[in-house]
């Protein structure tokens, strides 16, 4: 159904700029602009990992769908988008539905996984790092993210500050643990304890976490890179005496 939906709004934003996307296969990077970075966009949607506007600017919630692509698959964790990710995409099977709504959280491939009304979204997350900090007493302590299954208990729907840092729109699910907006999520872990998302991510799950929803977190023990997929071969299709060159699998040359 997702599919669906994110298609029939593609095809209004695509008229909307007076052309088809161009040939899919080229390097993208923050601050580029046009139809080549809608078509990744609506993909990315289209996937689970991208829920902002559909508006052919590549900039910082695109970069940050990018990354959780790369996390999930394995890949290196870079914002920019290369010419293989295009050949990932076009093969990437994305995890089966679930009947149980609930949240998963791979500390080794730092993504989140949200399982919600028979969709799946996908999210770039920043857990502990587990280096020393000192805890409001003033000993030592190393962070960590705990692992095992947990259910959210409380929710704070704004800003929460704590002694350790700021938390947006804070999901409680283990004592001071919780799933919360920031404005830093890098590519590695980076917390002292809490799973941080983007803020604009947080806003989105607001409305779709829920208390008593399972939160399972876990070491999946990391992903090997995807064997990558062969190019699509040419095609050469004949139209009364004119032809037209293709791929396979790819959207038309504007």
């Amino acid at each position: 159904m997702r599919r669906i939906v994110v298609s029939v709004v593609a095809i209004a934003v695509f008229a909307s700029f007076g052309a088809a996307p161009a040939l899919a296969g080229g390097e993208l990077i923050r601050g580029d602009r046009g139809s080549m970075v809608l078509h990744l966009q609506i993909r990315l949607a289209e996937e689970g990992f991208y829920r902002g506007s559909l508006d052919g600017v590549y900039g910082v919630e695109t970069a940050q769908a990018v990354m959780a692509f790369h996390k999930y698959l394995g890949l290196e964790r870079t914002f920019e988008w290369t010419q293989d990710d295009w050949r990932y995409l076009d093969t990437f099977e994305p995890p089966p539905p679930s009947e149980e709504d609930r949240v998963e959280v791979d500390l080794d491939r730092q993504v989140m996984v949200l399982y919600r009304d028979g969709e799946v979204a996908i999210f770039p997350v920043s857990s502990a790092n587990g280096k020393l900090y000192r805890g409001r007493s003033g000993t030592l302590v190393r962070a960590r993210t705990p692992e095992g299954t947990f259910s959210f208990y409380r929710h704070i729907d704004g800003m929460r500050r704590s002694y350790l840092g700021a938390l947006w729109r804070p999901w409680y699910f283990h004592g001071g643990y919780a799933i919360h907006g920031s404005p830093s999520v890098p590519a590695h872990p980076a917390s002292h304890g809490c799973i941080r998302v983007p803020m604009w991510e947080a806003d989105w799950l607001a409305d779709r976490l829920e208390l008593g929803m399972t939160v399972v977190i876990y070491r999946s023990g990391g992903v090997s890179p995807p064997e990558l997929p062969p190019i699509p071969e040419p095609v050469v299709t004949f139209d009364q005496g004119s032809f037209v060159t293709g791929l396979v699998g790819m959207p038309p040359v504007a």
